[in-house]
């Protein structure tokens, strides 16, 4: 072993001052040992970060559903092949044939096709499971289904929803009473509500050019199977060393060795990031994890980004090492410069800056995308205006899928509540805005439709993919 474990409080200052970040904190698991568990930096405007610290880890959360749905198979309440139209009858996806054949693999593996919709996953997403699936029709494919890999939260979602009606019992419910209790987890939640009740909780930020700003915590209601845990480095690493392990957990099996060792094996090929390292080679996913080599060595990981927080779950198997980072920043990298660091030390390989790897990797596809947006300006036909009065674009607009968006008109500016979440519309040109959600910052344009002179609804770019149709809402 190297030095940068034994050196990260020296490190520690430095890093959160290059990543912008108020704090974050670490669990590394070595051997079966707890090697370190500690935080660093604030979790608030006074408080210090520290390994009790509660954030939320994001779509590591996809392993925790992944995990219940083995125990299942073990069981033989279901098989990794077991069609999800079985289970649940009503379920209608983008094609017929795609809704009979769709299984719980392709959902925990992304192999549907489905488009990612991130935006439907966060502001039209009801509060109860079941409601969720008939929204699903109105997805659209990105690939064709079981030939390529699209990262989908409503489908790993509806994998929980499998879990839950083949047993009674609420998502919720079976994680806690499957995974956290038996492995003493007992500072892990799961709805902002819990989360407020914990004193030792962190607020989540958004690095702005003024400095960190304080988010709202995001509540993923239905679709918390994809991403709703919240927890602490302190009971990670008791899930991190029971992943690393045979399924069994103080001399009690939880899940067979070979269900295990089926969600850390290769499913289909593919990764959702829109960077590559020369470092990360044969990128794959799992059932709930990514499966790639680091260095030639298998890593079995997943990250996960929500509103003010960003982790990062990763194990070498073979070397019986994991790590947890837990950080309060939205979508901040520091989670993987730690976390190769720490690999690089135990591999004993040559120390590298990861933080300068990183960013020379991330800076000309944080350049690429304000290209575009100067291009999208550069676009606009100036000087033109709507074809009526503000007021007449002011009303409710629906689509099935994707839930009820108003717009009011008040002292020449526009403003829309998608459900309960609020953001403005602003011209653009002609008769299309560009609306901004306050929360999470998503932008997509809507064209307003105008016939006889009254708007029928507008088409919103919901999903920006190419081959994407725009959703339509409708006014009513």
């Amino acid at each position: 072993m190297g030095n940068y474990v034994q050196t990260l409080d020296i490190h520690a200052e430095e890093l959160l001052s290059k990543w912008n970040l108020q704090g974050f904190s670490i669990g590394i698991v070595k051997d079966g040992e707890v090697v370190l568990t500690k935080g660093y930096g604030k979790r608030n405007d006074t408080d210090p970060v520290d390994a009790d610290t509660m954030m939320p880890i994001g779509s590591a959360t996809k392993s925790f559903t992944a995990l219940i749905l083995g125990m299942l198979v073990d069981e033989g309440k279901l098989n990794w092949d077991t069609r999800v139209k079985e289970v649940i009858p009503s379920l209608k996806l983008y094609d017929d044939n795609v809704t009979e054949e769709v299984t719980v693999r392709d959902l925990l593996s992304h192999q549907t096709g489905v488009a990612a919709y991130d935006a439907q996953s966060i502001y039209p997403v009801p509060e109860q499971r079941s409601d969720l699936v008939p929204m699903l029709e109105y997805l659209e494919a990105q690939y064709p289904f079981r030939q390529g890999f699209r990262y989908s939260n409503q489908m790993v979602a509806l994998a929980g929803h499998v879990a839950e009606v083949i047993t009674g019992s609420s998502w919720e419910d079976l994680v806690k009473e499957r995974i956290l209790t038996p492995l003493g987890m007992t500072n892990t939640v799961f709805t902002v509500s819990d989360m407020e009740q914990v004193e030792n909780r962190s607020l989540g930020y958004i690095a702005t050019p003024q400095g960190n700003l304080a988010q709202p915590y995001l509540s993923l209601k239905s679709i918390a199977p994809a991403g709703g845990i919240n927890s602490t480095v302190s009971d990670m690493v008791k899930y991190v060393s029971f992943q690393l392990g045979d399924g069994t957990w103080n001399g009690a099996r939880l899940v067979s060795e070979a269900s295990l060792e089926e969600m850390h094996k290769t499913q289909v090929n593919g990764s959702p990031y829109l960077f590559s390292l020369p470092e990360v080679t044969d990128t794959t996913y799992g059932l709930g994890w990514f499966v790639d080599q680091y260095r030639g060595v298998k890593m079995v990981s997943h990250g996960g980004n929500t509103l003010g927080f960003s982790a990062q779950m990763t194990l070498l198997p073979s070397e019986q090492l994991g790590v947890i980072v837990l950080t309060n920043g939205t979508t901040n990298f520091l989670t993987n410069a730690v976390v190769y660091q720490i690999l690089d030390d135990y591999l004993g390989v040559e120390e590298t800056d990861w933080t300068a790897s990183l960013n020379a990797v991330l800076g000309p596809l944080f350049a690429g995308m304000a290209a575009g947006m100067e291009a999208k300006e550069a676009a606009r036909v100036k000087d033109t205006v709507p074809s009526l009065p503000l007021t007449s674009y002011a009303g409710v607009y629906v689509s099935k899928g994707f839930g009820t968006i108003t717009v009011k008109e008040q002292d020449g500016q526009l403003s829309i509540l998608w459900n309960d979440y609020q953001g403005i519309l602003t011209h653009y040109n002609y008769d299309i805005f560009d609306a901004a959600m306050f929360v999470y910052g998503v932008q997509f344009p809507a064209t307003f439709l105008i016939e006889d002179g009254e708007v029928k609804g507008f088409h919103a770019v919901i999903e920006p993919t190419p081959g994407i149709s725009p959703v339509f809402f409708e006014k009513q």
